[in-house]
């Protein structure tokens, strides 16, 4: 599965995932832009990372439409077949949603721990910090040993990508897009 990360204005950016055998999902604008990394773009780096199958991504690697992503107009299916293939994706989507468990909560609670711990080394001090700060750590104090443990020990690893797909990301021009290949957090 190949995720394009694309700047589509100065502010804002999109998304087109290709699948093979399923037809390509988009969704632009997509939300939380951020002109370091991308709020779907940490979602990926962590549930990658994490080895998280019932995420975002995972769910849409498997079929699935992560409840906010849409068939792409146009291609090379007519618009009757667009149709029934969107209504599919739905109904896969919603079951994958249901199904996901304690498994997709973590990717948003990780995603949410990573983040903050993130930008608070690379951006100044200020108040709105410091109260993500406090909410992260009410988030961690509700997370199993195991699961703090896990995010523990994944934490160089999702900050070096973060780093590194940031780098590539602030480089983009409007128009341009970072891909991705699920499961890896390489850039292809």
């Amino acid at each position: 599965m190949k995720v394009h990360f694309i700047r589509s204005g100065e502010r804002r950016y999109g998304m087109r995932i290709e699948r093979e055998g399923a037809p390509v999902l988009v969704m632009d604008p997509a939300p939380g832009f951020d002109p370091d990394l991308p709020h779907d773009m940490v979602h990926f780096v962590v549930e990658a990372v994490l080895g998280l199958k019932a995420g975002v991504f995972g769910q849409i690697a498997a079929g699935g439409d992560a409840g906010s992503f849409h068939v792409e107009a146009g291609g090379a299916l007519s618009a009757k077949e667009r149709q029934r293939a969107a209504r599919k994706q739905v109904a896969k989507g919603a079951k994958l949603i249901k199904s996901q468990g304690r498994e997709g909560e973590l990717s948003e609670l990780a995603a949410f721990l990573f983040d903050v711990g993130w930008r608070s080394s690379t951006r100044p001090d200020s108040a709105a910090q410091r109260v993500a700060l406090g909410e992260a750590e009410r988030t961690r104090a509700a997370l199993s040993p195991d699961e703090r443990a896990r995010i523990d020990s994944a934490q160089s690893r999702v900050f070096g990508d973060f780093e590194r797909l940031s780098a590539t990301w602030r480089a983009l021009r409007v128009g341009e897009a970072l891909v991705l290949e699920w499961p890896s957090t390489k850039v292809i």
